[in-house]
């Protein structure tokens, strides 16, 4: 191999193991905090929550501040007598309110992105249903509407590259979440 090409190439390995590294730290989705958070979900799946449907109303606003986030869903849920559990599961489990909600938020990305082919059946659906159903598919239409638009405008490229590494990992992490992407009684059509 030529001399001269040696440096070039040991500093474009190096080149790559930075930015391996860069995108790994710009985003939550790291195998780390998805370990914290698989560790934490058998507590955070036994507290007794008073209103599991209150969940359901909780609505992200449109901005990407995730401290801001916490504060506000702690404020909707401000009466709700289990938030000091949920607190004490999160310092058990090296995990803050912020770093939760992002990375729930976040993680939840694959589970909206793999319903877009059945709410697009539903929405064609709509004018046959009989009106309570389709009343009710209409809020879960227009909830996953807003949790995508909300969640989707703070996805980085770190995020998006790190999404796809943990597709299955948080699909299957999804199922053990505590409440739920969209209402148990929801239904939508196949």
């Amino acid at each position: 191999m030529n001399k001269n090409l040696c440096p070039a190439f040991a500093f474009c390995g190096v080149m790559s193991l930075i930015l391996v590294h860069t995108v790994s730290a710009e985003t939550v989705l790291t195998d780390a905090n998805l370990i914290k958070l698989e560790a934490a979900l058998p507590a955070l799946a036994r507290v007794e929550q008073d209103n599991v449907a209150s969940l359901y109303q909780v609505r992200l606003q449109a901005h990407c501040d995730w401290s801001r986030h916490a504060e506000e869903v702690r404020a909707q849920q401000k009466e709700q007598s289990y938030l000091e559990e949920v607190d004490l599961i999160l310092a058990e489990h090296e995990l803050t309110a912020p770093l939760f909600m992002e990375l729930t938020a976040k993680g939840s990305w694959p589970v909206l992105d793999s319903m877009r082919p059945m709410l697009q059946v539903s929405r064609r659906a709509l004018p046959f249903l009989p009106e309570p159903q389709r009343q009710q598919t209409v809020q879960v239409l227009a909830q996953t509407d807003h949790m995508t638009q909300a969640i989707g405008s703070c996805l980085t490229e770190a995020d998006k590259v790190a999404l796809q590494q943990h597709r299955g990992r948080l699909l299957a992490l999804a199922g053990r979440m505590p409440g739920g992407v969209i209402p148990a009684k929801a239904e939508l059509l196949p």
